[in-house]
């Protein structure tokens, strides 16, 4: 073969090389974690999300405990349902306050499949009722929720054969109007009486019914802490979903927004976002952080909110699995692969140095629960500023429509 022969078949062969890496490449096949190519191109009504949890890891099935005891005590608004665990009973354990959403005062009903999640891996749960009726002050939902942990905490500390709290390893999370607290408690920690949290995850928070941020803003029921007093030390993700039609996205981003004081490598801002390749359609409406024991668990659980407070409280108590908490890493934004190998939407997150005006942010779902795509508002053209009179009547439609948006939710929740 002569050199000019020689030169010939390795161009060719280098140019097969190229097509190759070139080629298109099956999503399904090839779609990576942490990657947004990875979102699903098209529909495959075939395709099943997980339905298994993960035998280990953040959110993952590797418990070091086989049983969970609760008692409960308090009363009226201070009761409290405490969660310790068993089999083997350690000698103490670090304190996790799970607060819940508006009237979802029973846990066997509500937050339970997560409750023994946690507890199974090592944590004392308190769960404070913090509402005896639908009627309960709402300025006393963070001062109830503090009363309940001391109670419990002397509860544990009056018999030392009784699991002892770790309370310099508190955290607390949340779910709406308990997100709304969650984020509240961690401001006022020092006001309550609380230990300092080093790990706070409020989700899905809101103050008032209807996604807006007008309504969220300006009709909220729950006042709104000083969020620049979470400490420096806290660990804080604030989470979302991307189809919420109760809270939008507000009160998440007001919290995130406010805690100038937490060190800016600790806190992100979470949105966990639907999909809709497979069957059935995984659509992240306010309800998802509810979970039972044998039912309603899913992906949005294991690789969602179980996954990132797992890690979150790894990284605080623990000092591992910052990289499934925080940072914006392909471990903490995967959630999971369908049956046919293409990965879940992943999350959106929003690291600690961005600037963001919650007020100028206006949320509009992505999905109705059914998963049909939400239309989004259309951008109006620029007009002329109106007239003083036509002002006072735009003003009095505004809130005309906004009596109407704030009506029954086409979701029917019964919490928020």
């Amino acid at each position: 073969m002569t050199p000019e022969q020689s030169m010939k078949k390795l161009l060719f062969v280098l140019g097969l090389c190229l097509m190759a890496a070139m080629a298109p490449r099956h999503l399904a096949q090839d779609a990576k974690p942490g990657n947004d190519d990875a979102r699903p191109v098209s529909p495959n009504p075939e395709a099943k999300p997980p339905a298994e949890q993960p035998k280990s890891g953040p959110g993952g099935a590797e418990y070091g405990h086989k049983k969970v005891e609760m008692v409960t005590g308090g009363k009226g608004a201070k009761k409290y349902w405490l969660y310790t665990p068993a089999e083997p009973a350690p000698k103490q354990a670090p304190v996790i306050m799970l607060v819940h959403g508006f009237g979802a005062t029973d846990p066997e009903r509500t937050y339970i499949g997560w409750i023994e999640h946690l507890v199974m891996r090592g944590n004392i749960v308190l769960f404070p009722i913090y509402q005896e009726t639908a009627l309960e002050p709402t300025d006393n939902y963070a001062p109830n929720c503090a009363e309940s942990f001391k109670l419990a905490m002397e509860h544990l500390e009056a018999d030392k054969s009784r699991v002892q709290p770790l309370k310099e390893k508190f955290a607390i999370v949340g779910h709406s109007a308990g997100g709304m607290t969650t984020g509240n408690l961690a401001a006022q920690w020092e006001e309550l009486g609380l230990p300092k949290p080093l790990a706070a995850m409020p989700v899905q928070p809101g103050r008032a019914f209807g996604y807006s941020t007008a309504n969220q803003r300006d009709n909220g029921m729950i006042n709104l802490a000083d969020f620049s007093k979470i400490p420096r030390e806290t660990h804080l993700l604030c989470v979302y979903g991307d189809s919420d039609q109760t809270v939008g996205s507000y009160c998440a981003m007001k919290i995130f927004a406010g805690a100038t004081g937490v060190s800016a490598e600790n806190k992100n801002l979470i949105e966990v976002r639907s999909c809709v390749h497979g069957s059935p359609k995984m659509i992240a409406t306010h309800q998802t952080p509810g979970a039972l024991r044998n039912a309603g668990q899913d992906a949005f659980d294991w690789f969602g909110y179980w996954k990132l407070f797992d890690a979150l409280t790894d990284t605080a108590f623990h000092g591992k699995h910052r990289d499934y908490a925080l940072g914006d890493t392909e471990k903490q934004r995967f959630m999971g692969r369908y049956s046919d190998g293409c990965a879940l939407c992943q999350m959106r997150v929003t690291l600690g140095t961005a600037k963001l005006d919650p007020d100028s942010v206006e949320y509009t779902p992505a999905f109705d629960r059914n998963g049909k795509p939400v239309a989004q508002p259309k951008a109006e053209a620029p007009k002329d500023p109106p007239k003083p009179a036509e002002r006072r009547q735009e003003r009095r439609e505004e809130r005309k429509d906004r009596r109407r948006e704030d009506g029954p939710s086409d979701e029917s929740e019964e919490e928020f």
